[in-house]
């Protein structure tokens, strides 16, 4: 990153017709964009950043919510180079890439699954949804091309292990199909530890950012990302939920979403960990994968069998 101006070159960022931008520079402390600037708008600090059509869509859902940990809209349009968005500057840093989120960073999400979970089927048509396909695409597509990126750092032996587990998952029906047993709600898609930023201050509270890989999934998978199971993270998520809903979510069910969710986040993010972390992360990830996909399988088995008995068949 770099604290300069911008060049004469640099305006790609730039909404057509948003009049009053000045002072436009780079953004620090995260990932370097050229779509992605930090200005001065109407007297406020803020960021400009050419997004995705599911950002976009998300954001504006959220401009009712009374919910500090999520961007505040400002002004957002479609124009020739596509969608963009102005959102309140917020100073802080992002945790690190495999750390552990704060609680609130996931309570915050307990609340937002919660709000959308009943709502998930028609939000938006700019959402994918994670459906048999989309898993099949993940695996097959998206974990097969991070693997290529990762193999001349990680070698024959460790790429060969990971794209014969994306395979054996994609070949997998019931694995695959599995996701339609979870109750779907509005996900981040990408919640780990350089999209939430922590304030500079005290008083401040996190906050939750770039969701462009937002998307229609079981809510387990957003807290999969950084944490298990029987951790303070999913039960500070739960305890979000049940501000909202009431009552915690079906544990029988967010055990078994939770188990399937790291199996495809470890499985397909093996190679991406390799290349912005470490060789021995990338490798910890595909042994994870290994394991949880034992563990799937038991917890799924555990609760057919359960099922047939308690069905009297």
């Amino acid at each position: 990153m770099h604290d300069g101006g911008m060049t004469d070159d640099d305006h790609r960022w730039e909404p057509a017709g948003l009049a009053g931008l000045s002072n436009p520079r780079p953004l620090t402390g995260g990932v370097a964009s050229p779509s992605v600037v930090r200005a001065d708008w109407s007297g406020q600090d803020v960021v400009v950043k050419r997004t995705s059509r599911s950002e976009l869509a998300v954001l504006q859902l959220f401009a009712d919510l009374d919910e500090p940990m999520l961007p505040r809209l400002l002004a957002s349009g479609v124009d020739d180079a596509g969608p963009w968005i102005v959102t309140v500057f917020h100073p802080g840093r992002p945790v690190d890439l495999m750390g552990e989120l704060p609680a609130e960073a996931h309570r915050c999400m307990g609340r937002v699954h919660a709000r959308f979970h009943c709502r998930a089927t028609g939000i938006t048509d700019d959402l994918d949804v994670v459906d048999r396909g989309f898993v099949h695409r993940a695996l097959a597509g998206f974990g097969i091309e991070q693997l290529e990126r990762a193999r001349p750092v990680i070698g024959e032996s460790l790429y060969d292990r990971g794209a014969r587990l994306l395979a054996e998952l994609a070949a997998d029906e019931e694995f695959c199909t599995a996701v339609a047993d979870f109750t779907p709600t509005l996900l981040h898609g990408d919640l780990y530890g350089s999209n939430v930023l922590q304030p500079t201050d005290q008083e401040s509270s996190p906050l939750i950012i770039d969701w462009g890989a937002a998307r229609i999934g079981p809510a387990m998978f957003d807290v999969a990302m950084t944490s298990s199971y029987d951790s303070a993270a999913r039960r500070a998520h739960d305890d979000g939920w049940a501000e909202i809903a009431g009552s915690a979510p079906d544990p029988g069910e967010n055990e078994l979403a939770h188990a399937w969710s790291e199996v495809m986040i470890r499985a397909i993010f093996a190679g991406t960990v390799a290349v912005r972390s470490s060789v021995a992360d990338g490798e910890q990830m595909i042994i994870g994968a290994e394991t949880a996909v034992t563990g799937f399988r038991r917890l799924r088995g555990r609760r057919q069998t359960k099922a047939t008995v308690e069905s009297g068949s």
